[in-house]
């Protein structure tokens, strides 16, 4: 047995790897001329290891191009081999060849997940008040960001400048790439950018409805009214044109300001809106039904059983996006479908439903006055029911600022007026 050159432990790492690669047998050996067929295998360079004698036989390793080339070497030496153990990757193949397509779809969905990381998937804004977040998709648009850009593409520092320098507003603005997702974050500017310049062109304050004056301070300018006067719409209330006399009580001169003051008034407001008594009625059955959806990019998919032609139904989207993990979006939506059946059919109102539509009509109509700082005070709105038709009509008296700006178009200054009015910007 000293003849037999074997290798220990079965050679290198890159040995191993290479004999794992093609495949290797663990094989016992019996008889009487083991000697000589471990020299023939030696003479005839056929690696050998891991020998070692167990059970009235010795117990090695070869590779599988070696085992089938033996088979001379055992007629010659006349002993008997079995094989004990098959191992590396032909024999790992042969045993899972039923699962190749199993392995094959794990190996093709970590590799669906791997290009799909290189994208971004979700697009998120944070901060924007004044701009909608449509606003500033549609300006990332502009650049070549959307749903679905490379991740490379994306210059997060170039798109924050990019930012700042298109909205006047942002004073900040960071962005960064978190997994799938676009995190846009902006701060926006709380205080005006510019101060409005000071109007001082000559004008009067005239009455913008008809009324009766409540109240009246004038800052600038001379007064023309008093509280309780009856004004009309485009009568004067705060002129422009002040007189300056002279020590016997004349007018010397005359001079152009700008005419600033607070003036309220009572008023009056006609009502008289109308509305069918007819209407649709959008009654439940009491029928429902559930489906699924899924989009996936361009490609979308609704599992929902056919209504008849003749049914009604009202649907509503429950709507999520796909992850992985909290920040790996996908592109894929999925969601649950909710439907309600309906019957539509007309009907008249009832006296409880004509006077809640018809609050419904007054409270709209006095919410638009309000916006315009318009106070209510008093209502004499009634309801007048006809046979197909309901109408509101009446008066709402309210109190609200009447002034308006009246520019002074033709009028000419003294040239000691003049010089005065320069002194002041001086």
């Amino acid at each position: 047995m000293h003849a037999v050159k074997q290798e220990k432990g079965g050679g290198g790492v890159t040995e191993g790897i290479s004999r794992w690669v093609s495949g290797t047998l663990e094989v016992k050996l019996t008889g009487y001329s083991a000697e000589r067929f471990f020299n023939l295998c030696n003479a005839r360079q056929i690696p050998v290891w891991n020998l070692h004698y167990q059970d009235d036989g010795y117990v090695f390793c070869m590779t599988r191009k070696g085992f089938l080339q033996i088979r001379p070497l055992v007629r010659k030496s006349q002993v008997r081999l079995r094989v004990r153990k098959r191992m590396g990757l032909p024999f790992f193949a042969a045993r899972n060849r039923k699962r190749i397509g199993f392995g094959s779809g794990i190996g093709l969905f970590f590799l669906f997940l791997y290009l799909m990381s290189l994208f971004v998937w979700d697009i998120q804004i944070e901060g924007n008040r004044r701009y909608t977040d449509e606003t500033v998709t549609d300006y990332l648009k502009t650049r070549e960001i959307t749903w679905g850009i490379r991740k490379s593409k994306v210059d997060c520092e170039a798109l924050e400048a990019s930012l700042r320098d298109y909205f006047p507003e942002v004073t900040w603005a960071a962005a960064r790439i978190s997994g799938t997702r676009l995190l846009i974050s902006v701060k926006e500017n709380e205080v005006l950018s510019q101060i409005p310049e000071k109007d001082e062109a000559p004008c009067n304050l005239v009455a913008a409805r008809p009324g009766i004056i409540s109240e009246i301070v004038v800052r600038q300018g001379k007064g023309q009214v008093k509280a309780g006067d009856q004004v009309e719409a485009g009568q004067v209330l705060i002129s422009g044109e002040v007189p300056i006399y002279d020590d016997s009580g004349e007018v010397k001169s005359r001079r152009y300001v700008h005419a600033d003051g607070e003036v309220d008034a009572f008023t009056e407001y006609s009502v008289s809106k109308s509305f069918s008594r007819l209407h649709t009625v959008e009654a439940e059955t009491g029928r429902s039904r559930n489906g699924l959806f899924l989009k996936a990019g361009p490609w979308s998919a609704v599992l929902l059983l056919p209504s008849k032609e003749e049914e009604q139904w009202i649907y509503e989207t429950e709507q999520h996006q796909a992850k992985l993990f909290s920040s790996f979006y996908l592109p894929v939506y999925y969601g649950k479908i909710r439907g309600r059946q309906v019957e539509r059919y007309d009907a008249f109102y009832t006296k409880d439903e004509i006077t809640q539509v018809s609050e419904g009509i007054y409270q709209n109509f006095v919410k638009n006055l309000s916006e315009k700082g318009v106070q209510i005070i008093e209502n004499d709105v009634k309801i007048l029911e006809g046979e197909s038709v309901c109408r509101m009509a009446g008066t709402v008296k309210t109190k609200e600022p009447i002034a308006q700006i009246q520019r002074i178009r033709d009028f000419k200054e003294t040239e000691s007026e003049q010089y005065e009015r320069s002194g002041e910007h001086n």
